[in-house]
């Protein structure tokens, strides 16, 4: 069993979800429901009620009977799709057979906006209800799935308020070279390799895009940023590590040659990751960058990454085959996703993305408001990080110098806020990010095209500094390997 650790300290505290910021604020927005509907039920929806032709009216009348007892504020489209392609679904469902294979009937338009189409978000106007319509529609024959949204937070951890002025690069350990660092410094003279010619969009809630150590032009690309300092201080401490800017002061991005935008998971008055990553797929190009720094409460009622869930999974797969690398964190739950609890859903399976763990760092000792623990061996898995066959390759997990939340150097403005504190998968997740745009900027000026999202994976994977074991957390919790940048060019 992995060793549990309790922390008593001001930049985060445990549940029994997993470990999260201590400063997080969720915001107060309505539960709704996310309904699947099998590719051949030939059913559509209008704002009101479902609807379907004369041989299916029966099919479409069984889902309007649970609704007919609740009070629905509204039906849309959970990918936004508008009417006349949900109208079409209709006629490709009619032709289909039941549980048909997408690669198979492809030429019936069984395709990723077919797919998508079948995706209906369901709110009610009491929240309340949103559980009692998932239980009772995801027994009716029409639906594949049906379930309560997840309400995601940050995976990460830090705060402080401390004062101060200095140029933080040298704390930047994770730039450093291989074994304790990915070896950024190291590659940044290779043409194309500070991420040249890369756009990255970070999903999540909210930033400070005026800090002095960001480039200007920062563009929000979509959603509705969530007024609260704590989403503010997460998304502004994941920018810093890709792409703060060098020079005498502050810190410097793993990729500072790269672009970067971002998007809200805020959409439409809810929380709907699934728009903003196909948002931000919208946004983007092959040998560009999703990073989603997000995590929700699975049936463990742990901590899980966000593809567990059929509609985030499916925008994923989507934005992967249009060539965009998508880095996801795994999230901080310390759960197993080899459990057969898991089992069919996309924590066993392959969305195309790079799915990042937490590792121990080099400095592996942590202060707590108590004095100083271990953390365990450099490279093993961090206590909190959740792990199993798809966790693909590991990032710091603690101890991450960034902007924001004003431990390291704090005063009256956010803008001149760093931290020497940033924590958990969301400090993995951009180290990964990061690494991934040196790559695909080295790709295109070498070879003129970017690589494909898997052939990145499988060489930071090949090249990595191999996952340590520590004490009660052996090799078999895998988290995958730490990049090695040097190694990893070598392969583009």
């Amino acid at each position: 069993m992995a060793r549990k650790t309790r922390v008593a300290t001001k930049i985060g505290r445990e549940t029994k979800a997993g470990f999260v910021s201590a400063d997080i604020q969720v915001p107060d927005v309505p539960d709704y429901v996310v309904v699947e509907l099998r590719y051949a039920s030939p059913i559509a929806f209008s704002a009101a009620k479902f609807a379907a032709p004369a041989a299916a009216a029966p099919q479409a009348e069984t889902l309007n009977d649970v609704l007919a007892k609740y009070d629905i504020k509204t039906i849309r489209s959970h990918f936004g799709l508008p009417s006349p392609v949900v109208k079409k679904r209709v006629e490709i469902a009619a032709t289909l057979p039941p549980e048909p294979e997408p690669k198979r009937f492809a030429k019936k338009g069984v395709d990723t906006t077919f797919i998508h189409s079948g995706f209906v978000q369901i709110l009610p106007k009491r929240s309340g209800d949103a559980s009692r319509i998932a239980r009772e529609l995801k027994r009716k024959q029409p639906v594949w799935d049906a379930f309560v949204a997840p309400r995601p937070v940050p995976a990460a951890v830090a705060t402080g308020s401390q004062a101060g002025s200095r140029n933080f690069e040298p704390a930047q350990g994770y730039l450093h070279d291989p074994p304790d660092g990915i070896g950024a410094m190291e590659v940044w003279s290779l043409a194309g390799a500070k991420g040249a010619s890369v756009t990255i969009c970070d999903v999540e809630g909210n930033w400070n895009r005026s800090h002095e150590d960001l480039p200007s032009g920062i563009t929000l690309v979509g959603g509705t940023l969530i007024n609260d300092l704590g989403w503010r201080n997460h998304g502004t401490a994941v920018l810093g590590e890709m792409i703060s800017v060098p020079g005498l002061k502050g810190t410097v991005g793993i990729s500072h040659g790269a672009k970067a935008i971002v998007h809200s998971a805020m959409v439409g008055g809810v929380f709907n990751a699934t728009a903003a990553i196909t948002g931000a797929a919208g946004a983007l190009k092959a040998g560009d960058v999703i990073l989603i720094e997000l995590q929700a409460t699975g049936p463990t009622n742990k901590y899980v990454a966000m593809q567990y869930w059929n509609d985030v999974f499916s925008a994923i797969a989507a934005a992967t085959a249009k060539g965009i690398t998508v880095v996801e964190a795994a999230g901080n739950g310390n759960e197993n996703f080899e459990l057969a609890v898991f089992n069919n859903t996309g924590l066993q399976k392959d969305s195309g993305a790079i799915v990042v763990g937490a590792g121990v760092p080099p400095t592996n000792h942590f202060d707590t408001d108590n004095g100083y623990a271990s953390i365990g061996v450099p490279r093993s898995r961090i206590w909190f990080s959740n792990y199993g066959n798809i966790v693909n390759v590991q990032g710091w997990g603690w101890h991450v110098t960034t902007l924001g939340y004003g431990d390291a150097q704090g005063g009256a403005s956010e803008n001149v806020w760093y931290t020497l504190r940033f924590s958990g998968t969301s400090s993995a997740s951009p180290i990964v990010t990061g690494a991934v745009a040196c790559l695909q900027g080295r790709a295109k000026a070498k070879n003129g095209v970017p690589m494909t999202p898997a052939k990145v994976r499988s060489i930071l994977m090949a090249t990595g500094t191999p996952q340590q074991a520590g004490p009660g957390v052996p090799l078999t919790q895998r988290i995958g390997p730490l990049p090695n940048l040097p190694r990893a060019m070598a392969q583009v």
